[in-house]
């Protein structure tokens, strides 16, 4: 197949035909098909488990609560006691809310007043802290709703005033202001990208042609692959996120620029010994195609794997990826190869390649020796066991590093510190329960013919509200029977239970206020305890213990982790398995996958032990993001085997024709800068991440750009090579080549 495709596109009319087929194809594609902004959602229930409890409280909410809007909180603090002109201006902004002026997606607002203050569960006990709760209609993730947030906000300012602070936030301000970071995430990212990757290629290679092919190509499949993937994800219905972009955007330029860089540089490597250039790039692509294809292979395994996590964030981004890799792998394998051969040595202008006769001819024994990566080789292959024992004691220190490993939940935490949501949540936990920022949502769907309001209902409803607040965990609730809360006495004024009860009345909703921040990792422990107390006291009180759900964002979060959980046990180690099953057939051995399946876990855990080190011990995080030692064990390891398959099929190559150490050494030597310069561009990719503003994307570039640096210069340059050497042509087994006479070593060795 390789041969076909290198006979094809490295041929005179070939590589004209392949070219101009590619722009053809990705014109009429890019120019038909939707693309990813067109399709992407942020609306966080779409990504969680199908079957998870928070899910089926939100399918409920969305079909029996259809005006229920989403909470946006006015938090206003003095902190010398709220005075006469804020409580003027609180009436001020009540009147603009519930006026013509005001967002006409306003539901309700909920706004204290100065002589009821005493009173009023909006107003904090020591009189210093106020909110104003908004009910805004729509969904927080679409830009209509994040005007109204900003109308709000611009007419909230009107209140600051010396000792006065003013924040809006809320679920429904913090929607707004992480879909607003990722709003800018994309072309942030590609800009600093294809700038980091474009400075490295000409530093490296310091030729603008060649440092050009990498970034041509791969901005030509990134268009392609977009739309291709949008219109796979209308077609089956995928939700994607807008980070789905952002992912896409690293892992395109990162395994691209890869593989662009195995064929030119093996290309390049084959000018020096043959006159033709269609003849090189024949041998080019003999010689690497089937790593090249064996990467993109791994890749698209791994993808597929995600297909059976639970988390439909991670379901959806597999797909996605799957398309942009095997697009990349295809244009690695033809359109390279075919821009490659059309330019000729002139690609690598100024410092163009010449056709040496000398290079020709085998090669002189131990010459490998006489470069940087020969030289380490020589020292690591003359004592591969000290080698091994100290690069391995080295790096095991940084596995130390998860003793500390704590995963933090926080939504807040990870946004910057001066954005509004989060200055919000800081001014209402001085005066209220943190719990306020976002309550817990317990739903009760009543048996049919039963309503809510009838005397009978609501007693048993109040006996499920007083038995939730008793909770040790819980600060107060919230429901039909009690709609000032459990402090107040039960009942209120006409009409104050209708927005705790479905419009059919055939649904109650009782809202809980946790006693801590409802995003923290003892907030999201609390959950189960309150499902299995609510469903023990429905049953106490006469009602369906299966109609009670316990729903919202703190639910949400406690789902997630869970399926995350589950992921992290299921789907990682299946994808370690499908890394080794296509080493397995490429090296055509059983051994060599075993020890290097073994080098790519503990690589793994050495980089998530520094990250943890760096960010909770030197920059004092909260703790790690939730899904970043996923996507860093998919990205570390689905992308760093591609220099294990560069390794071991030129060792094999190699082996061929001379003894194993000598083979060890020739193909570290040849495959070493080109390994090098390869990890230093994929490091950099992921390091791009860094300039965003959310803490658990900046966690993950710092980590994956960590870990491909540990496996580039450690890894592959010292533990691998030493391996080879200590189990010697046993790597081999059970192939023809494990068994066959090690070619005897030329004079001198």
């Amino acid at each position: 197949m390789i041969g076909a495709i290198a006979g094809f596109v490295s041929s005179p009319r070939g590589k004209w035909a392949t070219l101009v087929l590619w722009i053809a194809a990705a014109a009429a594609l890019i120019s038909q098909l939707p693309q990813l902004a067109d399709v992407s959602e942020n609306d966080r229930a779409l990504f969680l488990p199908a079957d998870a409890e928070s899910t089926r409280a939100v399918e409920l909410r969305q079909e029996r609560f259809p005006a229920s809007g989403t909470p946006v909180l006015v938090v206003v603090r003095e902190e010398a006691g709220l005075s006469a002109g804020t409580w003027a201006g609180v009436e001020r902004l009540e009147a603009w809310l519930n006026g013509p002026s005001g967002p006409d997606a306003v539901q309700q607002v909920r706004a204290p007043s100065q002589g009821q203050a005493a009173g009023s569960e909006l107003v904090s006990s020591d009189r210093s802290t106020l909110y104003v709760l908004v009910d805004l209609a729509g969904e927080p993730a679409e830009t209509e709703f994040a005007e109204h947030v900003a109308s709000i906000r611009d007419r909230a300012a009107n209140l600051e005033q010396p000792g006065v602070e003013v924040a809006v936030g809320g679920s429904g301000g913090l929607t707004v202001d992480l879909v607003g970071v990722f709003d800018n995430i994309n072309s942030l990212l590609l800009v600093v990208t294809v700038s980091l990757v474009l400075v490295l290629l000409v530093l490296i290679y310091r030729s603008p042609v060649v440092a050009l092919i990498p970034l041509a190509s791969v901005g030509l499949v990134f268009a392609l692959a977009g739309a291709v993937g949008a219109a796979a994800a209308q077609q089956f219905g995928l939700p994607l996120s807008e980070q789905t972009t952002g992912i896409m955007t690293v892992v395109l330029f990162g395994t691209g620029t890869d593989y662009v860089l195995f064929v030119s540089a093996r290309y390049r490597e084959e000018l020096a010994r043959n006159a033709d250039k269609h003849e090189a790039m024949r041998r080019t692509l003999r010689g690497v195609g089937g790593a090249v294809a064996s990467a993109g292979i791994t890749i698209l395994v791994a993808s597929a794997a995600l297909g059976l996590a639970t988390l439909r964030s991670y379901q959806s981004l597999g797909p996605v990826i799957a398309i942009a890799v095997a697009l990349m792998m295809l244009a690695a394998l033809t359109l390279v190869p075919a821009v490659l051969t059309i330019l000729g040595r002139r690609a690598y202008w100024p410092k163009q390649t010449r056709f040496d006769p000398a290079t020709a001819t085998p090669q002189h024994p131990g010459d490998w020796q006489q470069s940087a990566y020969g030289r380490i080789g020589g020292i690591v292959l003359n004592r591969p066991r000290a080698a091994l024992a100290v690069t391995t004691a080295a790096v095991a220190l940084l596995v130390l590093g998860l003793v500390k490993y704590e995963a933090n939940y926080d939504q807040l935490a990870s946004l910057p510190d001066n954005t509004e949501s989060v200055r919000s949540f800081e001014l209402l936990r001085e005066g209220f329960p943190p719990g306020e920022l976002s309550p817990t949502n317990l739903y009760v769907d009543l048996p049919e013919g039963q309503q809510a309001l009838e005397p009978d209902m609501l007693e048993k409803l109040d006996r499920l509200t007083l038995a939730v607040a008793r909770h040790p965990g819980v600060a107060g609730a919230a429901g039909p029977s009690r709609p000032s809360g459990t402090s107040a006495p039960p009942g209120g004024g006409p009409g104050d239970a209708d927005r705790f009860v479905s419009p059919d009345g055939a649904a109650a909703r009782i809202d809980v206020v946790l006693d801590q921040n409802p995003f923290s990792e003892e907030a999201l422990d609390l959950i189960p305890e309150l499902r299995e107390l609510a469903r023990g006291e429905a049953a106490a009180a006469g009602l369906d213990p299966a109609a009670v759900l316990v729903g919202g964002d703190t639910a949400e979060a406690a789902d997630t982790r869970s399926a995350g959980n589950r992921d992290n046990w299921v789907v990682l180690p299946l994808i370690l398995l499908a890394i080794g099953a296509v080493l397995a057939v490429l090296l055509r051995s059983i051994i060599a996958p075993l020890y290097l399946i073994a080098t790519i876990a503990f690589t793994y855990f050495a980089t998530l032990g520094l990250a943890v080190l760096v960010f909770l011990a030197l920059f004092d995080h909260a703790g790690i993001g939730p899904s970043m030692p996923f996507f860093l064990f998919v990205f570390l390891n689905a992308l760093s085997v591609d220099y294990n398959i560069y390794l071991m099929s030129r060792i094999r190559e190699e082996a061929r024709a001379a003894p194993l150490k000598e083979a060890t050494g020739r193909a570290l030597a040849r495959t070493g800068p080109v390994i090098t310069s390869a990890g230093l561009i994929l490091a950099g990719t992921f390091s791009a991440l860094m300039a965003l503003p959310l803490e658990e994307l900046v966690q993950l570039g710092f980590a994956v750009a960590a870990g491909v640096l540990i496996d580039t210069f450690i890894t592959r340059t010292l533990i691998v090579p030493a391996l080879v050497a200590v189990v010697g042509r046993w790597s081999w087994w059970p192939s023809r080549l494990a068994h066959a006479p090690n070619p005897p070593a030329e004079p001198g060795q």
